[in-house]
């Protein structure tokens, strides 16, 4: 089964490994998709269950999300 996009993007924001920017890069990228998927992805990094995303990661996304949720209304 082949990834999705939004799924790769969400890999490579919760990558430890990457640098800050980018994984800053990858939310951003992923809010640009405009898919239910990406705010799927979105929203569980701002959950982020397993503590493993720093707070600015969490940020950027929220904004995102909150932008992205504001045009599917």
């Amino acid at each position: 089964m082949e990834n999705s996009k939004e799924y790769e993007l969400y890999l490579d924001a919760i990558d430890g490994n990457a640098t800050a920017w980018y994984r800053r890069n990858a939310v951003k990228s992923l809010s640009n998709c405009r898919t239910e998927e990406a705010l799927y992805y979105l929203k569980e990094i701002i959950v982020d269950r397993y503590c493993l995303l720093p707070d600015w990661l969490k940020k950027v996304a929220k904004e995102n999300y909150v932008s992205l949720c504001l045009e599917f209304l």
